[in-house]
């Protein structure tokens, strides 16, 4: 590859991170055709003298936006790691033997899949990566919705999730939240979950919300639906008392703080 060629890839792969915020290696492999190693190289080389972009695990990001776009889940993982598994952790206690569970996408509701021990619990999953958790237990038959997945994040969504979900009826329903406000309630940063995370309340008696306290008083870009909708609330106890305070005395739910 002469120099021109490889400026003028470099200035497209710019240009893509730009548009989409970040890139995984397979997306550059797949774009311009070339090996997982020439890939990375690509990486390295666009961020030279470059502020604006940042390289994240298995990837390139921009950093100016940074603060409005969802982190990818094995990123995820490694933040608030202990209060999502102690959160996990309570929440499993509240399951009963011989449930019916669906779970939603997202790292803690991954860590909750991780604490389940109990017998006979039929569970539908919404993320390949919680199916696949939990296919070696073998007290747990596991159904997968079918759908489109979502790449980095491994949750299913589109319209085939959306009608298959619908089939399902079961005792309790694990929910995530990218975001939770006292007033707006519960919002998502992709539309792209939003149609199976609404039905996750009409196909449940019990609907478990399940986050850590970093992720209340913000507002992500789409409304999911609103705190009145959640019978049970689980977060840690980092949680501003002020916030504490207003969901005690103004939503009727259950509040739990690990």
């Amino acid at each position: 590859m002469n120099t021109i060629e490889k400026y003028n890839r470099l200035e497209e792969l710019k240009k893509l991170v730009i548009k989409n915020k970040r890139l995984m290696v397979e997306d550059i492999v797949e774009y311009f055709n070339v090996s997982y190693p020439t890939a990375r190289r690509y990486i390295q080389e666009a961020l030279v003298n470059n502020k604006d972009l940042k390289k994240i695990r298995n990837g390139i990001g921009l950093i100016t936006d940074f603060g409005n776009t969802e982190i990818y889940f094995e990123e995820k993982l490694n933040i608030k790691t202990e209060e999502k598994k102690s959160i996990a952790k309570k929440c499993a206690s509240l399951i009963f033997e011989g449930e019916s569970i669906i779970i939603d996408s997202g790292t803690t509701c991954y860590f909750f899949a991780q604490e389940l021990y109990h017998k006979n619990l039929k569970i539908v999953s919404t993320d390949i990566r919680i199916s696949m958790e939990l296919t070696d237990n073998k007290d747990i038959s596991v159904y997968t919705i079918g759908g489109e997945i979502r790449k980095g994040y491994y949750s299913i969504g589109g319209p085939i999730a959306q009608e298959n979900i619908q089939n399902f009826n079961v005792n309790t329903a694990i929910m995530s939240a990218d975001s939770i406000n006292i007033d707006r309630g519960i919002t998502n940063t992709d539309v792209f979950e939003i149609p199976v995370k609404k039905e996750l309340r009409k196909c449940s008696k019990r609907l478990i919300l399940i986050s850590d306290s970093s992720k209340f008083n913000n507002n992500s870009f789409y409304h999911v639906m609103p705190l009145s909708s959640i019978d049970i609330l689980i977060t840690d106890s980092n949680i501003d008392k002020n916030i504490y305070k207003r969901l005690k005395e103004e939503k009727n739910i259950e509040l739990i703080i690990v």
